[in-house]
């Protein structure tokens, strides 16, 4: 046998396993996205954008908390920004928000009267952050959970982007 035919006959020993082909396997489930931390809803470039937090996850109002408190340093460097108004006081549950109407607030030295109304990006901002709280909580898509805005009713996040 040459070198020529011998190196033929490993080449299909080796590449001949004997398996055939197969269909497709299922894996279960697809992954969901984004579980650990919290993600928050800023403004970038005049769209909202998520930003993940290592805190968390939290609930709801955890993570509205942080909203609130606006970008970090480095979030900033990034070009995220909040239209939060900064004497905002809301009450949040898992399902909603509603404004604190019932006292002004001492902002930087400056007694500021209660927000009454809020622009429409802000709204996306309480709204995203909300559902993307409770959707992390649940184990669903931040889509499927409907948040309860004042004088608006039910909304999803993707009604703001």
């Amino acid at each position: 046998m040459t070198g020529r035919s011998l190196l033929l006959l490993l080449l299909l020993a080796t590449t001949a396993c004997g398996t055939g082909p197969t269909g497709v396997i299922g894996a279960g489930e697809p992954a969901r996205g984004f579980t650990q931390g919290t993600r928050l809803y800023f403004v970038r470039n005049g769209d909202l954008a998520s930003v993940g937090r290592p805190e968390g996850p939290l609930d709801a109002a955890g993570a509205v908390e942080l909203l609130t408190g606006g970008p970090t340093a480095k979030e900033r460097e990034r070009d995220f920004d909040t239209v939060l108004p900064r004497n905002l006081a809301v009450r949040v549950s898992d399902d909603g928000f509603a404004l604190e109407k019932g006292s002004s607030m001492l902002v930087g030295g400056t007694w500021l009267p209660p927000v009454e109304r809020l622009s429409r990006t802000a709204t996306g901002q309480l709204v995203c952050t909300i559902a993307a709280a409770t959707a992390a909580g649940r184990g669903v898509d931040v889509d499927e959970v409907r948040v309860t805005v004042p004088e608006k009713g039910a909304v999803r996040c993707e009604d703001y982007r």
